[in-house]
């Protein structure tokens, strides 16, 4: 048994704080080169399995057993324990500093204790996993949304410009420049800057860079089997090396060095459909790999969602 990644979306009431909800479980032993790619969201990691040991030049050791990951820059290579049982929650950038009830400079390219940044919440969070919860009951998720729902209730408010920004970065196909942003929301390029560091903590322009890094490996796992140089192309890269130049400027190797057939033999992706999470399809298989006899630059492996972050 390879790692089995599911992902799903919370209800309407927390519908723009929570993006989603994943978890991975499986054989972690079965995986190569597991690695905590940078993405342009914060995340909420329980680790339910094995320890998973970090091996980056700014993170090394034990990963906290629930961790709250920001807005890295740098690439984290990992170790997986055997028993890969791992739990996330997807925050969004513009308001995951609210949420929690943190500064947003302390979610910048850190991996920090959950308590130490929120312990209020984190200690809902050990009461709910008190229960054992599995990941497919309903009543375990209900019970998760529950508490996530009052932690919302009780945050701050997020700046709504800033929202809108971070969410038209999310959704755009091609590079946003700063100041057709700017333009758009009608506030000045340096206006804009102060409230993204003051409310995302980075600049825009990182963000816009980490969104299109991030949609571009994740395109990579969930969506239709494509090479890497038509994913960069897809994705607003010049060229396959282009990409190539951005996965080594995040600290980490050539996806096809990163992401191998044996990574694709490892691992499945799963994502419900429905919001009341009643079908779950394979969107990747080992199936689906491109035969390397038939394309000039073949894409020889992807990389999970957040299989790579969710350990």
């Amino acid at each position: 048994m390879g790692l089995v990644y599911q992902e799903w979306h919370p209800r309407d009431a927390l519908r723009g704080t929570i993006l989603a909800f994943w978890s991975v479980v499986g054989d972690g032993a079965s995986v190569a080169s597991p690695t905590i790619l940078p993405d342009a969201y914060v995340e909420v990691v329980m680790n339910l399995g094995d320890p998973v040991i970090l091996q980056g030049s700014g993170f090394a050791g034990r990963q906290p057993a629930r961790a709250v990951v920001g807005l890295l820059d740098r690439a984290i290579p990992m170790r997986y324990g055997k028993r890969v049982h791992t739990f996330g929650i997807r925050l969004h950038p513009a308001r995951a500093a609210a949420f929690l009830g943190v500064r947003a400079a302390q979610l910048a390219n850190t991996l920090t204790p959950l308590g130490r940044l929120a312990p209020h919440c984190d200690a809902r969070i050990v009461e709910w996993l008190g229960g054992n919860p599995q990941a497919d009951s309903a009543k375990d998720r209900a019970a998760l949304e529950a508490l996530l729902a009052d932690q919302c209730r009780q945050s701050r408010g997020s700046d709504q410009t800033v929202v809108r920004a971070v969410d038209q970065l999310l959704a755009a196909n091609n590079p946003v420049t700063v100041v057709h942003l700017a333009r758009a929301l009608r506030i000045t390029p340096r206006h804009l800057y102060r409230k993204f560091v003051a409310h995302v903590g980075t600049a825009p322009k990182r963000l816009e860079r980490l969104a299109r890094f991030a949609r571009t490996w994740q395109a990579a796992t969930m969506g239709p089997t494509l090479g890497w140089a038509e994913l960069a192309y897809a994705h607003g890269y010049a060229d396959q090396a282009h990409l190539v130049r951005e996965f080594r400027a995040f600290g980490t190797t050539p996806p096809t060095h990163l992401f191998t057939p044996e990574w694709y033999e490892a691992t499945t992706v799963q994502r419900v459909t429905t919001t009341r999470h009643e079908e779950v399809r394979s969107v990747q298989s080992s199936r689906e790999l491109p035969d390397p006899r038939l394309t000039h630059q073949p894409r020889t492996a992807t990389a999970g969602r957040k299989r790579s972050r969710s350990t």
